[in-house]
């Protein structure tokens, strides 16, 4: 044999990877791609909630304008609609009476609780009050200040 001419079975082994190569590159790939996608979900998760509480924030925001657009005040929660009743020769119904859209729009699973009733003025002045904003297991407690509705944390003691 010449020295320039190699064994054809020695360039066959050296010219790929072995079956077990392959699946043990594909496990590891397997286990990596794993552990990033649970963090990448729970970032998108995170994500969607920071983006939802904006928006919240953002209708408190808007309530001194949306206020002055209807020219009537917004209280927050809505109080209990009134009731009249129309009699129909002899007997009687019960219909509430029409109310206007909500003043506030909440994603699905939130919930907002105030501490008191938080009246805007149809001028558009605010006289305030503290809320928590649930979402799930977390709690965001915030001040609706007045005069404007600006929004801050609420550093004082927690609610009940």
């Amino acid at each position: 044999m010449s020295a320039t001419c190699r064994n054809t079975e020695s360039r066959r082994s050296a010219a790929g990877f072995t079956l077990l190569e392959l699946v043990v590159v594909l496990a590891i790939m397997a286990l990596v791609t794993g552990i990033a996608a649970t963090r990448v979900f729970s970032l998108i998760n995170s994500w969607r909630e920071h983006t939802q509480l904006e928006s919240i924030e953002q209708q408190f925001a808007r309530l001194p304008m949306l206020a002055r657009q209807r020219g009537s005040d917004i209280v927050l929660p809505p109080p209990a609609p009134a009731t009249m009743t129309i009699s129909n020769e002899a007997d009687a119904t019960t219909d509430p009476l029409p109310t206007e859209p909500p003043a506030l729009d909440l994603p699905k699973g939130w919930m907002v609780y105030f501490d008191q009733p938080l009246r805007v003025r149809g001028s558009g002045l605010c006289e305030g009050a503290r809320i928590r904003i649930e979402h799930g297991d977390r709690q965001y407690s915030r001040v609706v200040a007045p005069p404007f509705c600006e929004l801050s944390e609420d550093t004082a003691k927690p609610w009940p």
